[in-house]
């Protein structure tokens, strides 16, 4: 028998082995499991859901609403004792995909949302390490409102283009029904991940600035009070944009001008 049959042999088998672990784990894990009810951690600790932000693409701005839309992940992190194991026990599998929709999912929702619904672009798993600790990271085309920043200056000031410079984009996200004593908010970041940001090739604006933060706010509806996550985005507007279209317009009626002028000449 050669080694590379050896080898193939012994990759396939524990291949099988890992399957048949994973498979009997996920059994295990979910047979008693009732995804509607939140994890409560056993030390008595409040718990908490981690999020964080990751800006992928800044799709279209909306000067005259005051709404952005954006291409981006909410990355959740929990930890759900329900869904802990001893990985010897399972082969030394540490790591498992569930389907979402098999678990308690924390209700974090866009609170300024300015679109139709607030739903992930695709049906997404989770990823469940052996402490129960899930990560979910669903993608989502987001729109929310702005306010005006700055007043304009300089070139803006000259060319009146508009009475701006800047949007203030906040993104608020809260639990629906969990106030603090029951679901508690954490940013991962104080600042909003760029690493995968993909501005548009003509984009007017320029992200100037982000930060994050976590604020308890009180609701006229309900006694308690809710952790509100804010992602904050900054956006400046490109005086090379605005030139570069200012310099095109005026090209553009000088032409249309000399046109005139050498319709005039042939009369």
């Amino acid at each position: 028998m050669s080694l590379i049959y050896v080898l193939l042999l012994t990759a396939i088998m524990n291949t099988c082995s890992g399957a048949m672990s994973r498979g009997r784990l996920t059994n295990d894990l979910l047979k008693n499991y009732v995804k509607s009810v939140k994890p409560e951690p056993s030390d008595g600790s409040n718990f908490s859901v981690t999020l964080g932000f990751t800006l992928l693409n800044l799709d279209d701005v909306d000067d005259d609403n005051k709404v952005i839309d954006t291409h981006s992940y909410i990355d959740q992190t929990w930890r759900d004792e329900r869904l802990a194991w001893e990985p010897s026990d399972y082969d030394d599998v540490r790591v498992l995909h569930l389907p979402a929709d098999s678990v308690w999912i924390p209700d974090i929702v866009l609170f300024n949302n300015a679109g139709d619904d607030y739903k992930p672009i695709i049906d997404m798993t989770v990823l469940v390490f052996s402490d129960g600790t899930i990560n979910y990271i669903p993608p989502y085309h987001l729109k929310s409102f702005c306010e005006t920043g700055k007043q304009p200056t300089g070139f803006f000031n000259k060319m009146n283009i508009e009475r701006y410079n800047e949007l203030v984009c906040k993104l608020a996200f809260l639990s629906w029904m969990h106030d603090v004593e029951e679901i508690r908010l954490v940013n991962r970041s104080s600042h909003i991940d760029l690493s995968e940001f993909r501005r548009l090739p003509v984009d007017k604006y320029q992200v100037k600035s982000t930060s994050v933060q976590v604020d308890p706010m009180k609701f006229s509806c309900c006694p308690g009070s809710y952790d509100i996550a804010t992602f904050t985005i900054v956006l400046s507007k490109d005086p090379k944009y605005y030139h570069d279209h200012a310099s095109a317009s005026d090209h553009s009626s000088e032409e249309t001008h000399d046109h005139h002028r050498d319709e005039e000449d042939k009369l």
